[in-house]
């Protein structure tokens, strides 16, 4: 086939007609696009398909025949059915033990107590941190009752901090314990 020639132009004719190197590209790479996404698409919707079919006509045949192995026995059938046991009520509204979690996992109390507690023996150290922060926890719920009044467990809480001797430091009350436990021997 032959260009046309008219007036200085050259014309292509049909099959002369080529396209620049960037629509090729863009072309092959549109081609190579559709042929992998279109098989991946379209076996993702049968594959989706076809087991949900498997699992629904598997569930289907245990239902309907009679004779399968999955029929109950009649011991089953005879079996007394228990009543579902009720969950226990939760307590509605914060709880004074989540807020004490969270107080005593903190990192500033957590400085305090080790500083409380830097005194006492290494062996003695965690449970001296324990004891401080029983404490703290107790001069928190003091200084801030009226925050914490509707908050569930409150009363539990206060009540163990009714029992413990301010007048004694978490070192010594660290020691006591001990010194206990060691007359009980």
């Amino acid at each position: 086939a032959r260009a046309i020639q008219s007036s200085n132009q050259t014309i292509p004719t049909p099959t002369q007609h080529r396209r620049r190197p960037s629509q090729q590209a863009m072309a092959r790479l549109a081609l190579i696009l559709a042929l992998v996404v279109a098989p991946i698409a379209s076996g993702a919707s049968a594959y989706g398909e076809a087991s949900l079919r498997s699992r629904r006509s598997a569930a289907e045949s245990k239902k309907l025949w009679p004779f399968s192995g999955s029929a109950p026995s009649l011991s089953d059938l005879f079996k007394a059915k228990e009543a579902p046991v009720a969950a226990p009520a939760t307590p509605q509204g914060p709880s004074i033990l989540d807020v004490k979690d969270s107080v005593m996992l903190s990192q500033t109390f957590g400085k305090k107590t080790a500083a409380l507690c830097e005194p006492s023996p290494d062996d003695q150290r965690a449970r001296c941190r324990q004891l401080a922060g029983d404490r703290l926890f107790c001069t928190l719920l003091m200084r801030h009752e009226r925050k914490y009044q509707g908050f569930s467990g409150v009363a539990e809480e206060k009540e163990k901090c009714s029992q413990v001797n301010i007048m004694e430091t978490a070192v010594e009350a660290v020691k006591d314990e001990r010194e206990q436990e060691e007359a009980d021997k």
